[in-house]
């Protein structure tokens, strides 16, 4: 379980790392969408979503990697060397 706690962790920085991405192009689009209609920044629910799976990808992230013993040694080693 502890190895699949990784790798799981692995996957979900990819998601987390596409979501990012995502953001970054809808900001932009709706940016570019608001200047050429000459109007104030407007809101995003589709953004607002990204943003919240952006959130909820970090947390799960962080939660795989407490699971990991690799990232618990990682840690442990790091702090050693320090």
């Amino acid at each position: 379980m502890d190895d699949q706690a990784g790798e799981l962790a692995r996957d979900i920085e990819v998601v987390n790392r596409a979501l990012a991405s995502t953001r970054a192009h809808l900001t932009a689009l709706a940016r570019a969408e608001d200047a050429l209609e000459l109007r104030r920044p407007t809101h995003s629910p589709l953004l607002t979503l990204v943003e919240q799976a952006e959130k909820a990808a970090s947390r799960v992230t962080r939660y795989l990697r407490a699971l990991s013993p690799v990232h618990t040694s990682d840690v442990t080693r790091n702090r050693e060397c320090s």
